[in-house]
């Protein structure tokens, strides 16, 4: 039985029961998380056991920037973006999260309060992580090997997401298909295939704009630059929209 959406605390009413994503399992999502690679079978299972499920709508916001770190969240299904308010009151995007990645694991890690809002970018679930459980679960020196390996992650992504800031809905489409070939991107012999189930209107919210975002990507797959079918995204020739994966 697929769960009913609740009101959000924003206010926004609840999206219909067709447009609510499969609930992922706890333990699949703790055991994808790459940042968790280094933790045991116990541990892994531990955490599954002490955290619970979450579901946002598309546009609802998961905590804002200064929010105490009580939790940190690894995405079990769809995308989140976090974004930083800047002096002129405008939000940059800083990062766009996929399934198995995480957000607000440093700011736990260490103690400090989140310095980014979350916020789902498409309907979500997403896993939350007690700081205890977290803390408990990283000694000191795997603590200071996930801080590193987060940071140099967030470092490249600040670079490809503050493309998504563009006026140009061009540019910030192809913002959005470099960082997800970069995290999901598998080299096949049609091209780059994301490893997880996106579809077009995903992309083209993400982007901003999307009825215009829906005619570019319309076009690109009419130039043949790349292929859809229903969740299934191949970007056939990526290097004709500007798109390189970076490497690891």
């Amino acid at each position: 039985m697929r769960p009913v959406p609740q009101p959000s605390p924003n206010g926004m009413r609840p999206v219909s029961l067709d447009a609510i994503p499969e609930r992922p399992d706890n333990g699949e999502v703790v055991a994808r998380c790459r940042a968790f690679g280094c933790l045991t079978t116990e541990t892994l299972n531990r955490l599954a056991s002490k955290s619970f499920m979450a579901y946002a709508e598309k546009g609802q916001m998961i905590w804002a920037e200064g929010s105490p770190a009580e939790f940190c969240s690894v995405v079990g299904v769809g995308f989140v973006i976090t974004s930083q308010k800047m002096p002129n009151r405008q939000s940059l995007t800083v990062e766009l999260l996929g399934p198995g990645q995480t957000f607000g694991l440093i700011a736990v890690l260490q103690g400090k309060s989140l310095p980014l809002t979350a916020t789902a970018a498409t309907n979500c679930w997403y896993l939350k992580i007690p700081a205890r459980e977290a803390r408990s679960a990283f000694t000191d020196s795997r603590m200071s090997e996930i801080v590193e390996d987060l940071q140099s992650r967030l470092r490249r992504s600040r670079t490809l997401a503050a493309c998504l800031s563009s006026l140009e809905p061009e540019e910030r489409l192809e913002a959005v298909l470099r960082v997800l070939a970069d995290s999901y991107g598998r080299a096949t012999s049609e091209g780059i295939e994301l490893e997880v189930p996106v579809s077009r209107r995903d992309v083209a919210d993400i982007a901003g704009s999307p009825e215009q975002a829906i005619r570019l990507l319309e076009r690109w797959e009419l130039e043949g630059l790349l292929a859809v079918d229903k969740s299934r995204f191949v970007l056939r020739r990526p290097e004709g929209m500007g798109i390189v994966r970076s490497a690891d």
